[in-house]
């Protein structure tokens, strides 16, 4: 048998970043930092609107309306999440009245994986969705190099080579910074 050690270090260059407590904040910070109540119910009534749209299926092929985040708040997708919490529910109470039937200890892995094999398609779901959401943020980066590239092609002399692979990579994370940076 194999035994790998494992053990913690310390990094010796410590950068320490103070953070402001809210009590210390402006009332211009907190504003520019914090929605407040109106923007809140703006963004809550426009989600409402969204939804209405997609439950009464006028925004079908629509790409004017993003339902990402709202799936659960639609009438089917409310069916949906409650129908998974009752069977999720029932599976792990169904499993505990089985073990005081039987007189059993409590087996909370047999609890567990009650609760596992009833939820295991929403987690499949959660993944595929993840998934998908992390196709379109690439694709979405990659076509932000692409017009990058295009005009530093234009812009650079004509003798310029094309980017090896490493800097292309070098590049795309450079460019998931910015984005991430003008998202913050």
């Amino acid at each position: 048998t194999m035994s790998t050690t494992r053990r913690v270090t310390i990094n010796p260059n410590v950068e320490v970043h103070e953070i402001s407590s809210i009590y210390d904040y402006t009332a211009s910070e907190i504003s520019a930092s914090w929605y407040n109540e109106e923007e809140m119910d703006r963004i809550t009534q426009r989600c409402f609107k969204i939804l209405q749209k997609t439950d009464s299926g006028s925004s079908k092929n629509s790409k004017k309306y993003c339902v990402r985040g709202l799936e659960s708040h639609t009438t089917l997708g409310s069916i949906s999440k409650r129908n998974n919490r009752e069977a999720a529910y029932t599976a792990v109470l169904e499993e505990q009245e089985r073990q005081w039937n039987a007189n059993d200890e409590t087996d909370v892995q047999a609890i567990s994986d009650a609760y596992r094999c009833t939820t295991s398609s929403c987690q499949l779901w959660a993944q595929v969705v993840g998934n998908r959401d992390q196709q379109e943020v690439e694709a979405y980066l990659y076509d932000d190099d692409e017009e990058e590239d295009e005009q530093e092609a234009k812009a650079a002399p004509s003798t310029a080579c094309s980017l090896s692979h490493g800097s292309r990579i070098v590049q795309e994370a450079a460019s998931r910074a910015t984005v991430f940076a003008r998202a913050a």
